[in-house]
């Protein structure tokens, strides 16, 4: 008959030496001593790998020893991750109240905890890339901010805080990591994240710091030759950062190159809209208008040219009322009425009757002498506060000068305009 009773004794026995073992860590990881509590749970769990507590306290002291620098080489491999999987094992033990009570009272500190300890190894490697500028260092950033990420998805999924699909800063982060370690499909694959969820910010307030994801991706894909693409993040960029141009530019640099310049001064239209008070971009829509007409290929089309000359006419004039003195405007505002002289002229050679000959000819005529007010303005700019470097825009607006007077056959100014021609290497030489 005793050995019915046997089982059911060594049973009793086994559970009591249990709790004292698991009295015997907690005690130990109270007081600190997390080497003996880990040999202490380590032991424990190898007897019992089932026991709820036991595995939560495990999470604990894995956690505290990955947390310290010191205690690390207890470990092999990762700390945290493990203190995260017994985290995980023990949180998933629904039934087992004293488990669910104990994290309770703990206030589910621990997974935080490891959160932030992965967050916090992760900016010390990027801080140390940033000084070392050594791939390795944000690799290892990246791969840390990483872990971040899956502990926080999974507080997410366990609703014990209000973090998004989207990290916002940690995508960033990760991102920003990837992309200095030069990981390009990660850094894609985050900067995806945060643009095509239209992230601007954490909690979707203005942060300039994103930015970056928008401008990498169109940038990428305009490199990669996918306008589809391009103008999709371009577009986001502008929509969500309007006060932002590079996407502006990227584009303006995807149509310049691919020669579709329509398409380019489309961009320009719109640059200027948004900012019309800007000379800047008032005279680089001109000069882009003056470049598609004047500097096309031989024998390409221009649509739609009238249209074309009087929006240049009307850059030009919005740029002069915005600054009257500005040497490149009053020198392009020049050139605009040399060239309706030219063609003017061209037109009256290539008609055969007087009165419309005689007609364009007065106009060529007006149109040159038109020309001459805006050059010597930026002639006389220059020489009163041109430095060297100006000397070759000032010999190219001289050089339009003997053109215009040659033009309007005024031998007189055009030997003046040749002798200041052949003077401006002195005139400038003595500008500092």
């Amino acid at each position: 008959m005793k050995r019915l009773f046997l089982p059911v004794f060594l049973s009793l026995t086994m559970s009591a030496v249990m709790g004292q073992s698991l009295k015997k860590a907690t005690k130990y990881f109270d007081g600190k001593d997390y080497d003996k509590a880990k040999t202490e749970v380590d032991a424990l769990l190898e007897k019992n790998p089932t026991d709820g507590e036991a595995i939560y306290l495990k999470s604990k002291i894995y956690g505290k020893i990955a947390d310290s620098a010191a205690l690390k080489s207890l470990v092999q491999g990762d700390a945290r991750a493990e203190a995260f999987e017994a985290f995980k094992k023990a949180f998933a033990d629904s039934a087992n109240m004293k488990v669910r009570l104990a994290m309770m009272k703990d206030n589910f500190q621990g997974v935080f905890d490891m959160y932030g300890g992965y967050y916090q190894d992760a900016v010390d490697y990027f801080n140390k890339g940033a000084q070392s500028q050594n791939p390795a260092d944000f690799a290892a950033a990246m791969t840390e901010f990483m872990k971040a990420e899956k502990i926080g998805q999974y507080i997410r999924s366990i609703d014990l805080a209000p973090i998004g699909v989207v990290d916002t800063t940690l995508a960033l982060n990760i991102g920003k990591a990837a992309l200095n370690a030069k990981k390009d499909d990660i850094t894609m694959e985050y900067f995806k994240k945060i643009a095509d969820s239209k992230i601007k910010g954490p909690h979707n307030s203005d942060d300039d710091g994103f930015k970056l994801p928008y401008q990498w991706l169109e940038y990428h894909y305009k490199e990669a030759g996918d306008e589809a693409n391009m103008l999709k993040y371009g577009n986001l960029g502008k929509e969500l950062f309007p006060d932002e141009d590079y996407y502006s530019f990227v584009m303006i640099d995807y149509y310049r190159e691919k020669k579709q310049l329509p398409k380019m001064l489309a961009v320009y239209g719109d640059l200027v809209k948004a900012h019309p008070d800007s000379l800047k971009y008032h005279f680089s829509y001109a000069n882009e208008i003056f470049g598609y007409i004047y500097n096309s290929d031989e024998g390409e089309v221009i649509e739609n040219r009238d249209e074309w000359m009087k929006t240049m006419k009307s850059e030009l004039d919005k740029s002069m009322e915005l600054d009257p003195n500005d040497v490149n405007n009053n020198w392009l505002s020049s050139q605009y009425y040399f060239n309706q002289g030219v063609e003017t002229h061209d037109k009256a050679v290539k008609t055969k009757d007087a009165a419309e000959k005689a007609s364009l000819n007065a106009a060529a005529t007006n149109f040159f002498k038109e020309s001459i007010p805006f050059a010597d303005k930026a002639l006389k700019t220059l020489e009163a506060s041109g430095t060297k470097e100006d000397k070759s825009r000032y010999k190219s607006i001289v050089n339009l000068m003997q053109n215009i007077y040659q033009s309007l056959g005024d031998k007189d100014n055009l030997k003046k305009y040749q002798d200041m021609y052949d003077a401006a290497d002195a005139l400038f030489k003595s500008k500092s």
